[in-house]
């Protein structure tokens, strides 16, 4: 996975744009400032900076060191604090707990997503969000971006059954067609699943 993405990612332009997943940036409001956030499968980092710009306080975690030391460089240049945590998610050992987690069109295997699911509400506060935006099995009927192995895929029914097991409100567990803008790597129709769930007491 790392060797995919590093090549994917050594580039001079960013794949993705540098500019935040729109359904993240439409969001942020629910993060007061100085909250501690993690961003998970963070590549070039475009949603890592746009909420230390907000006064967050941020992590990035990526398989890619590549895709780490771009964001690192922009994070210097826009003289931001973002911490990088280089690991497979499967690695990934929480540092302490946070106020949010995010990600957006984190490819991830089934077997590795409900693990995933689990250690993400565990590492939130109580009260804390997770935030998210992932591809759809249906986005192979798009024959465009994306992951093309449905093991690469999220699906709704199987997201719901994990999260209907935990003390959390899910504020939002959606199928949608929308159009993307991101980049050169992801632009045109996307089947997504948008997921906030809050942590309760």
């Amino acid at each position: 996975m790392q060797e995919v993405w590093n090549a994917e990612f050594n580039k001079e332009d960013f794949l993705y744009g540098t500019e935040p997943n729109a359904f993240i940036k439409e969001n942020a409001s629910l993060l007061p400032k100085r909250s501690r956030v993690i961003c998970l499968g963070e590549g070039e980092g475009r949603n890592a900076l746009y909420l230390a710009k907000l006064g967050l306080k941020v992590e990035a975690l990526d398989a890619s060191d590549v895709g780490l030391q771009k964001l690192q460089k922009k994070a210097l240049e826009q003289e931001l604090a973002i911490t990088i945590r280089h690991t497979l998610i499967e690695n990934w050992k929480p540092h302490g707990t946070y106020d949010a987690i995010l990600s957006s069109y984190m490819h991830l295997p089934k077997n590795e997503q409900r693990e995933m699911f689990l250690k993400s509400f565990l590492a939130l506060n109580e009260g804390g969000y997770f935030i998210a935006e992932f591809f759809s099995e249906h986005q192979l009927r798009q024959k465009s971006f994306g992951p093309k192995e449905i093991d690469l895929l999220y699906n709704i029914c199987d997201i719901y059954s994990i999260l209907k097991n935990l003390p959390c409100d899910i504020i939002k567990l959606s199928q949608e067609i929308i159009e993307l803008a991101e980049g050169i790597g992801h632009r045109g129709k996307a089947s997504v699943i948008r997921i906030i769930f809050q942590k309760l007491s």
